[in-house]
């Protein structure tokens, strides 16, 4: 009896333990800024978010796609859904990936 209810706290710990792995590499090791194009100067995107605007800079290597398909960086327009991938922890917000969504602008 006594081995059963070991085997069985431990199975239940084991699960417990994968479940936390699973959120803990939830993200992919990337933040993620979501939100429309306010602005776009240079370089530097201007994200407005639901906490507030947030400036992401753009470099060579950055991905930019629009339904998985690859787009330029002339299709960062003002009103345009975004989601960034910046990775996780760096100091300065430099993207790695972009993902364009609808454009919110009226015309």
């Amino acid at each position: 009896m006594k081995r059963n209810i070991i085997t069985t706290n431990f199975a239940a710990l084991c699960a417990i333990l994968l479940v936390a792995a699973s959120f803990a590499f939830a993200h992919g090791g990337f933040d993620h800024v979501t939100g429309t194009i306010a602005k776009v100067d240079g370089n530097t995107v201007t994200v407005k978010t639901a906490t507030g605007n947030v400036d992401v800079k753009l470099d060579d290597k950055t991905e930019i796609t629009r339904n998985n398909q690859k787009a330029l960086a002339a299709d960062l327009k003002p009103g345009t859904r975004v989601v960034i991938d910046i990775p996780e922890g760096a100091k300065e917000k430099v993207a790695h990936s972009v993902k364009l969504g609808v454009s919110t602008a009226t015309h």
